[in-house]
């Protein structure tokens, strides 16, 4: 994916055709996003399917992010 078209798009307001753009081709992979949200901070795409957070792997293929909350303690025993 290139991410400054992928913005430019964003800044047009053509969000569909960003996520395609974010897709493509791909759309029938399990983990295919379904929406996205631009990370105030780092001002970079965050990619979800329905709740879930997806990232791309390194085959390029969709997966779902790498829970980083589970490996904090709750505080409870």
């Amino acid at each position: 994916m290139n991410e400054a078209q992928f913005l430019a798009l964003c800044k047009d307001g053509k969000f569909k055709e960003a996520l395609a753009l974010a897709l493509e081709g791909r759309e029938k992979a399990k983990y295919s996003p379904s929406r996205f949200a631009i990370d105030k901070k780092s001002g970079k795409p965050v990619f979800y399917r329905g709740n879930k957070r997806v990232v791309l792997d390194e085959q390029g293929e969709w997966q779902l992010a790498k829970d980083s909350w589970s490996a904090i303690p709750s505080g409870k025993s």
